[in-house]
């Protein structure tokens, strides 16, 4: 290595040692803003953000059993994390581990009868035959850990991040609630709640834009 390149890699480690802040938005598993810290070393970060996804799909047609059915769905995850991020080696590649704070945990799904349906000689309205409601909730605190590529702190004053991981959380909290023909349904909640208990993972994979200062 000439000592011209030398010099620039020693200076461009010296300013990236003075930048010990960041602010990052990233988007993927939902969208995200957060802010950075470089500790002792360039090799661990701490970093706080908010993380969203929301988004609903409605009356998504399905058949089940000869009948049309529309289905709605909605997402609404809401959380606080705080990361710590460790470099093992001199590169971009990290280890990553913190918690999350979930205000919203919620998956949402609801099935209606698109058409009349005849039950015996007597015909239900889409109104009358009633709606099937599930209901999935997690846990409100999740520890997370992931790896991924890119320093919390960029070197330069613009930097890029990819993570990917997954929450831990418990066993998820399903309530299931029927109305009109298929009220009966209700019976299966407990059946539902023992089919999805090892359902403890909240994925999670993101794209991060950074400005260090």
């Amino acid at each position: 290595m000439n000592e011209k390149k030398e010099k620039e890699i020693i200076e461009e480690k010296e300013i990236s040692l003075e930048r010990k802040n960041a602010i990052g938005f990233s988007g993927g598993t939902g969208f995200g803003i957060d802010y950075a810290r470089m500790l002792k070393s360039d090799k661990f970060y701490v970093t706080a953000g908010f993380n969203a996804l929301m988004f609903s799909i409605d009356a998504i047609e399905q058949e089940i059993s000869g009948e049309n059915l529309l289905v709605d769905t909605a997402l609404d995850f809401k959380n606080l994390d705080i990361k710590l991020s460790y470099h093992p080696f001199a590169n971009a590649f990290k280890l990553v581990g913190g918690i999350g704070i979930f205000s919203s945990s919620n998956i949402n799904v609801k099935t209606t009868f698109k058409e009349n349906i005849t039950v015996g000689d007597i015909e239900f309205t889409s109104e009358d035959s009633g709606s099937l409601n599930v209901d999935v909730n997690w846990s409100k605190v999740a520890p997370y850990l992931g790896l991924g590529f890119g320093r919390a702190v960029p070197n330069k004053r613009w930097g890029f991040a990819a993570d990917f991981g997954t929450y831990f959380s418990s066993s998820p909290e399903i309530t299931l609630d029927a109305t009109g023909i298929i009220e009966r349904s209700k019976d299966q909640e407990a059946l539902l709640n023992e089919s999805f208990k090892s359902f403890k993972f909240i994925p999670y994979a993101s794209l991060r834009v950074s400005y260090s200062f």
